[in-house]
């Protein structure tokens, strides 16, 4: 199968969505034109993203071809120089970084970033507290004018370790914990925020095939139970080629192709990026 866009990359503005998302259901996510500069290389630019609810995308390329950057900027944590984020039609670009997650946006990091002094289960409850503002004595204790809220924050938390297949370390501190059993608190946190749009960095970055094969696999069905929007990027090409029937493949901080994991697989330019038989300028 040769190239879904041909010999050539996509020039500005000649991005189209697949045939998919031009019918249905209002965007969950619509990203236009974003770029962003770190002093003067360009991390990347005029990317754009359609985005419904439900969907998974997975976002792949080479070292240094943008991909962390467009998760920073989906999440709020960078703000672009040029380009718009829209989440469920309300414009994001400019909104502080504390105020995403309670619009639905959830991310995790390439580098975890849990409380490594809190337990996995204190760790997934607190992240619930943007949504049910906390009485940390009842939260966190067990005792206070709280405390029947604070237990049933318990048990959603406990059924999140549990769907990731890690509630018998519920009582371990996170520093405590295998680097894997990490990853899943992880995102167990990030799905106690109850989001519409997840966004992944590298979930299986560090892991062993297995524990990769695992991961992707409660992810399948954490998908299928909640319908949640999925951006993953991630190095894994078979990780990615397996979870994500929709990729895009950056490259210098541009978008060079979009397609199925079939068509990406066989386009000439990703194996050019990937395999370095062409070079590129750099890009954060």
């Amino acid at each position: 199968m040769g190239s879904i866009h041909g010999p050539r990359t996509i020039q500005p503005g000649e991005y189209k969505k697949p045939a998919q998302q031009e019918r249905g259901s209002a965007p969950l996510l619509e990203v236009e034109g974003l770029t962003k500069r770190f002093q003067g290389v360009i991390a990347l630019k005029d990317y754009r993203l359609t985005l419904r609810e439900g969907e998974i995308l997975g976002v792949i390329g080479p070292n240094g071809a943008g991909k962390t950057t467009l998760i920073n900027l989906l999440s709020g944590f960078l703000k672009p120089d040029e380009g718009s984020i829209r989440f469920r039609g309300r414009d994001l670009t400019r909104l502080a970084v504390h105020r995403i997650p309670a619009l639905g946006i959830a991310r995790t990091f390439q580098n975890i970033r849990l409380f490594p002094s809190l337990t996995a289960l204190e760790n997934v409850m607190v992240a619930m507290t943007v949504h049910h503002p906390p009485d940390l004595d009842s939260l966190l204790l067990g005792f206070g004018p709280g405390q029947r809220r604070a237990q049933r924050l318990r048990e959603r938390a406990m059924d999140l370790l549990a769907q990731l297949g890690i509630a018998h370390l519920a009582n371990r501190p996170a520093a405590a914990l295998s680097y894997g059993d990490q990853r899943r608190v992880e995102i167990a946190r990030a799905l106690a925020l109850e989001p519409s749009l997840l966004l992944l960095d590298e979930p299986t970055a560090g892991l062993h095939p297995e524990e990769s094969e695992a991961l992707v696999e409660q992810l399948r069905r954490l998908h299928q139970e909640r319908s949640v929007a999925i951006v993953m990027v991630a190095h894994d090409m078979p990780v990615v080629m397996r979870f994500c029937p929709r990729l895009h493949v950056l490259s210098s901080g541009t978008l060079l192709a979009e397609g199925t994991p079939e068509e990406i697989r066989n386009n000439p330019l990703v194996l050019e990026a990937f395999l370095g038989r062409a070079r590129h300028p750099g890009a954060a």
